[in-house]
């Protein structure tokens, strides 16, 4: 018997990091000439082999600018099939997300991007996966990540969501955002991290890898020369002190707003910023993408 169950998957399209509600990898796509000698990682689309998240991408001006983050969508499907999440064969609802910045201008194109094939068929690490894409299902980003905590959300709240590649403030007042508030910044993760690179090649002649920089952020930990750690530890606090400074610029005082810290760099104003009984944080780099397949179910 045919399964018409409908499965939702919530996939965040970050300019560092995919994720799914069980997954984290990177965002790179390799084309390959030629079949790899090791299958971990590799995708085939339409006979043509890539390898997958085994390095970062360069950030693009439109993520529709070329076939990367469809190619990559598609893996995040099959990651979750691996662990059980989504039958193979299943059909499926994307929830996926957009900055508040470029929502209304890129939602429907994004949407058309992503849908460009209702029956996918791929393969993926030794493994033959097919879906059918039902239909996709686009949110603000920032929104998303406190979708399940809005109900409670009494009075006003920013919400401050410190991405790869911007910063977008999103003010909820009664659970309810207000749109006519809502403000994106160019201040990034990747810039903190370009600049720490940046400045150690500089002071000690070496760059600390991207790698070792992301884990630092994520666990506060670092197998490296202490000067390294000190040099990390001052440019996180240095960034954390901007963050508070757009807030501040922007009329927004963070020693009485509700503030909610989400994204990538929740981490750093957990650990570098300011703190109160007034802020919070959602540390989870999967809040995003289990906020958009959160809300989806509940248009279901």
């Amino acid at each position: 018997m045919e399964d018409k169950t409908i499965y939702y998957v919530g996939i965040d399209h970050g300019n560092h990091l995919m994720k799914s509600a069980n997954h984290v990898f990177k965002n790179g796509v390799e084309r390959l000439a030629t079949k790899p000698t090791f299958s971990g990682n590799t995708l085939i689309h339409e006979g043509v082999f890539y390898k997958i998240g085994e390095k970062r991408n360069s950030v693009k001006d439109s993520k529709l600018a070329d076939d990367d983050y469809y190619l990559l969508t598609l893996v995040a499907l099959a990651k979750e099939c691996q662990s059980g999440a989504i039958p193979n064969g299943a059909r499926v609802v994307l929830g996926v997300g957009l900055p508040l910045k470029h929502f209304a201008a890129v939602r429907k194109p994004f949407v058309r991007y992503l849908k460009r094939e209702q029956n996918v068929k791929f393969n993926y690490e030794d493994a033959q996966y097919n879906f059918t894409i039902e239909n996709v299902l686009v949110f603000p980003q920032c929104y998303a990540a406190v979708a399940d905590k809005l109900g409670d959300m009494s009075g006003e709240y920013l919400i401050v969501d410190v991405g790869s590649w911007t910063i977008d403030i999103m003010h909820v007042k009664d659970g309810v955002p207000v749109e006519s508030k809502c403000e994106t910044f160019t201040e990034s993760m990747i810039s903190v991290i370009q600049g720490i690179r940046s400045k150690s090649s500089e002071l000690f002649g070496k760059e600390i890898s991207e790698d070792v920089i992301t884990a630092f952020i994520s666990n506060g930990d670092c197998n490296c020369a202490e000067k390294y750690t000190r040099l990390m530890e001052s440019e996180l606090e240095a960034f954390a002190k901007k963050v508070e400074g757009i807030l501040k610029e922007n009329g927004h005082d963070t020693e009485f707003a509700n503030i909610i810290y989400v994204g990538g760099g929740a981490k750093v104003m957990a650990a570098y910023g300011r703190r109160g009984n007034n802020i919070d944080y959602v540390v989870d780099v999967r809040a995003n993408a289990k906020g958009y397949e959160y809300l989806a179910r509940q248009l279901a």
